[in-house]
């Protein structure tokens, strides 16, 4: 464990970021953040955002007013540094108690801390959420190199490590990724769980995306895109993992995923970023890990789905699409594009899908989080370095409500570094 000293967001580096470009970029004008001189509304809540710099990681905090707008900007040490480069990850930046977390997958935990990766220094930041702002509890070891995504449950937290340290090695190809546990403390404070690092069956070449508790915390998932598995370890009274089972997806690509109010999960799959091939897959989960698929894989005709959630009320499930990047060959510039794709959840768990393009957000939609109890959405692009939010509505549809920057972008490529996003709301 590192020594940790006391940071508030309050004292540390502010800046409000509006974006007007934002409004070309999404197809539409941004909506107007406070006025120079005129104080922005109260807030009820923040929304998180981590820049994963090379030079020192930072959390980047915005303040959210009733309204939805985002305002503020205040960038938070993690005491740890970030990789610098692009991470094929969900959940590296979570809301939580020593319960669980609470953002961006509810999994009926509180949000008294908020835990963030440091995968350039092999740790984990602890901070504790106070009225000041984020205090920094410590920075733990991670077990392993290069963590890319936290789950929280049951007063513990398990990191995935992606592995590889070299420059440039993310995407969780450079080298045996594995998971690793520890039990939360009241404080916030983490300790290694003896015995609980576990490899993943596809080493190198894993593609491994996101670690997470199923809600009751019996099992811990994990995705491995290029391996296409979904890995399901059942967790022991002492935390640690018992005898892995390896899940074969309905489609191609298992990347992010979520649970639904009946414990049901949600999956994309993004075939490999193949253009156009975009779907999400859904689940019943055995005591053992097992999946049992309901239904086929549905398709959006979208590009490089990510990230995944289910509203609070159960209602709607909305997905990120990356996008194709610079990086791949395209037909078609049409295709070009990163969107929202909203789906409606069945009775029985299986997902329909309302809109294909319920927004635009440009290529490089990344994180997406709730807040307002379900009734906004927000989405990072990593490539602009924005955050947009969205207005929920009554049958699912989103409308725009704010656009703010502040975070790195690559003026040399296509892959910024920045990832992550959380929310919480006030009392």
């Amino acid at each position: 464990m590192l020594n940790a000293s006391k940071i508030v967001g309050s004292g540390a580096r502010r800046a409000a970021w509006p974006v007007a470009a934002v409004g070309l970029l999404l197809g539409g004008t941004a909506p107007a953040l406070a006025q120079d001189g005129v104080a922005p509304p109260a807030p009820v809540g923040a929304v998180y955002a981590m820049t994963n710099s090379l030079a020192g990681n930072e959390v980047v905090v915005f303040d959210r007013a009733e309204d939805g707008s985002l305002s503020g900007g205040a960038h938070v040490p993690t005491g740890g540094e970030g990789s610098g480069s692009f991470e094929n990850s969900d959940t590296p930046l979570i809301v939580a108690s020593a319960e669980g977390q609470s953002s961006p997958v509810d999994l009926g935990g509180g949000s008294d801390f908020v835990f963030a990766v440091n995968a350039g220094s092999d740790s984990i930041s602890s901070f504790a959420v106070t009225e000041e702002g984020l205090e920094l509890v410590e920075v733990q070891d991670s077990g392993a190199e290069r963590p890319t995504s936290l789950t929280a449950n049951n007063g513990m937290l398990y990191v995935l490590n992606s592995a590889g340290d070299a420059g440039g090695a993310g995407l969780c190809f450079g080298g045996n990724p594995s998971v690793t546990g520890f039990t939360i403390a009241e404080t916030g404070e983490l300790e290694p769980i003896p015995d609980s690092t576990v490899e993943l069956s596809g080493g190198p070449d894993s593609g491994c995306a996101q670690v997470s508790f199923t809600p009751g915390g019996g099992v811990l998932l994990v995705s491995q895109i290029t391996q296409n598995t979904i890995t399901a370890f059942p967790v022991n009274d002492d935390g640690t993992l018992g005898e892995a089972v390896e899940n074969e997806p309905t489609g191609n690509g298992p990347f992010g995923y979520t649970f639904d109010g009946e414990g049901r999960l949600h999956v994309t799959e993004n075939f490999q970023a193949a253009p156009g091939a975009a779907s999400v897959a859904s689940y019943e989960i055995a005591r053992d890990g097992t999946l049992e698929p309901i239904g086929e894989s549905v398709t959006t005709g979208e590009t490089d789905p990510c990230w995944i959630l289910v509203t609070p009320d159960g209602r709607f499930a909305f997905v990120a699409n990356f996008g194709p990047s610079g990086l791949l060959e395209v037909e078609s510039e049409e295709v070009r594009r990163g969107t929202i794709s909203s789906f409606a959840v069945g009775e029985d768990g299986s997902l329909a899908v309302l809109e294909a393009q319920a927004a635009q957000v440009g290529v490089g939609a990344a994180d997406i989080a709730f807040a307002g109890d379900g009734a906004f959405l927000y989405a990072l692009n990593t490539a602009a370095g924005t955050v947009s939010g969205f207005a929920i509505g009554e049958e699912g549809e989103l409308t725009l409500v704010t656009a703010v920057g502040g975070l790195p972008t690559n003026p040399i490529g296509p892959l910024p570094p920045a990832m992550g996003l959380a929310a919480r709301d006030n009392g």
